[in-house]
This record gives C-alpha cells, structure tokens and sequence, in this order.
C-alpha cells in the first residue's frame, strides 16, 4: 500500500515538474505580468491535461492489459489445474468405483462362506446335540446298569476278601511246611553226616529285666526269640556282638537253619537298634 502512494505522489510531482518544463521551455511563455499571455497559457494548460488524460488511459490501459494478462493467465492456471484435478478426481472416480466393485464382490463372496459355513456349523450343532442325548441316554443306562450290579460288586468284593484270606492261611500253611521240610532235611543231612561237636561259648548274663524285644530283628519271631532267651540271649548288645563261634553255637543250640543268622544281618541290625536304644 505504501508503495503505491509513493508512485501516486511521484506521478503528481512528474505532472507538475513536466507542466513546468512544457509552458516554459516549449512554449517559452514566461511569468512575467508584462509579458503573460493569457490566451496561450489557456492552450498550454489544457494541452497539458489533455496529455495527462492521454498519459492516464494509457497507463490505465496497459494496467489493465496487463491485470488481464494476469487475469486471463491465473485462469488459464486455474483452469488447467481445475482440468487436471478433474482428470485426477475422475481417475480416482474410476479406481473407487474399481476397488468398489472389487468389495462388493469380495462380500458377496464372504457372505456366501459365512452361510455355508453357518449352515455347517447349524449341521455340526445339531449332530453333537443328537450325540449328546444318545450319550445321556447311554449313561443313564449304565448308572441303572451300576445300581443292578452293585450289590453284586459288593458281594464279590466280601467273596474276594475271604478268598484273599484263605490264600493267605494257605500260604501260611506252606511256609510252615516248608520249615517242617528243610527242618527235616537237615536232621537227615546230619543223621548221615558225622556230628559236629559244638563248640562252648560263654554268653554275658544279663537280667530278664533288662531284655529287648528281639522280634524287631529280621528273621526273630516268636519261637526264636523264646530258644535265644533259654540259652541267654536277651538284648541288642548280646547279638551286635556275635562272633562266628558265638553265632556257630546259637545255629546248634536253638537248631537254627545254616547261615540264615548271616543272611538276615542280625547282627547290623541289632547293632542299629542298640544304637537307637541309646
């Protein structure tokens, strides 16, 4: 805005500066009152505004020009812009359009996989459902089937728990027998083998007060454990401290089976359990 105030103000001072110039040094009129023409300084001043008009629809015409040029360019831009984003737009017009068809397709597709695949899992529902109620008519069958047979379980496990204790009389009775038998062997193993004399060996006394429970050995029941007090034997500390002529006369003092005292570790455990007592 400055700008163009400061070109309006430069115009007026070339007007008056180039009026000056013309009356004076073209039409060489003077300012002298003696020599003023009046007549000639009238035509000189309307010359000088009939140039000034010239000069101002001259300029106002070539700033017009060239605002039109400017005008017509700016809507050349314009228009070639507005062209071309019209082409662009069309262009994305027909990629939308394009890719729209290409989701309506896609949609079309998935609605018709989302059927069938409703529809199979509609099937698949419907088939559990009548495998379920066969399953729940299967177990309500067996749970009747249960209560029949219960009684008979109950019956069976009674006969089993006798059975159970008959094998276990039955066992019994043969490891008995089995003791009977090898008890036998070896009185016919020494009745025709020469006899042995066994060897004395001094047993420490201890009081009956004193005696531990020998059962708690491996291998010592009841009838061991009543020979092993007849001849003496009464604690741990007596066993833990066997030697082989100790152990060699208890074999032939309670006829004991050969090497079962070894065997069985008497003496390691009754050391333990000494040891324990403490």
């Amino acid at each position: 805005m400055k700008l163009t105030y400061s070109l309006i103000g430069a115009f007026f001072v070339w007007c008056l500066v180039a009026s000056q110039w013309y009356i004076i040094g073209v039409k060489g009129l003077t300012t002298n009152p003696a020599q003023f023409d009046q007549q000639a300084a009238t035509i000189a001043i309307f010359e000088i505004l009939v140039m000034l008009l010239v000069a101002v629809f001259i300029g106002f015409a070539i700033a017009w020009y060239q605002q039109q040029t400017n005008i017509d360019q700016t809507k050349q831009t314009n228009a070639d812009s507005l062209e071309a984003e019209k082409s662009q737009l069309e262009r994305m017009k027909k990629t939308a359009m394009s890719q729209l068809r290409e989701i309506q397709l896609k949609m079309t597709h998935t609605e018709a996989v989302l059927k069938e695949e409703n529809q199979r899992v509609l099937d698949e529902s419907q088939k559990l459902r009548a495998a379920l109620r066969e399953k729940d008519e299967t177990v309500a069958i067996l749970k009747d089937e249960l209560q029949s047979i219960r009684p008979k379980i109950q019956l069976a496990d009674v006969e089993l728990g006798r059975y159970a204790m008959q094998i276990k009389q039955l066992e019994m009775q043969l490891t008995n027998e089995k003791m009977i038998t090898d008890g036998l062997k070896q009185e016919l193993e020494k009745a025709h083998t020469p006899k042995r004399k066994a060897v004395e060996v001094s047993i420490e006394k201890v009081s009956e007060k004193n005696r531990d429970d020998l059962k708690l050995i491996s291998g010592i029941g009841p009838v061991i454990e009543s020979k092993l007090n007849a001849i003496g034997i009464y604690t741990f500390k007596q066993i833990s401290e066997f030697t082989p002529e100790t152990i060699d006369f208890v074999t032939t003092s309670i006829k004991f089976f050969p090497d079962r005292i070894g065997r069985d570790n008497w003496i390691g455990q009754a050391a333990a359990l000494a040891r324990h007592r403490k």
